[in-house]
């Protein structure tokens, strides 16, 4: 299966892929405290949702920071349960 993501709506929409924030389940509205989903080791839905995950395109990469890439890492490695040495996994 293959997970398609964007920085943006637009760009989200053209791939019919998702925002890398609504799947983060983050709010861009302008805040002080930020909304974001906890992730840990065993969560089954997040799990489910990388279960059958075999590619992530990420349209639009130039936009993407550092820290949200990082975040992105972080959350594949836990979803899959795999080598946390090698970025995403390999």
């Amino acid at each position: 299966m293959l997970r398609k993501l964007a920085p943006t709506s637009i760009a989200a929409a053209e791939i019919d892929g998702l925002t890398i924030h609504s799947f983060l389940g983050e709010s861009r509205k302008s805040s002080k405290k930020k909304q974001t989903r906890t992730f840990r080791p065993g969560d089954t839905k997040l799990e489910n949702e990388w279960r059958h995950v075999k590619y992530l395109i990420i349209d639009e990469m130039s936009m993407v920071g550092l820290s949200l890439l990082a975040r992105l890492n972080r959350i594949v490695k836990t979803a899959k349960h795999i080598n946390s040495e090698i970025p995403f996994g390999g």
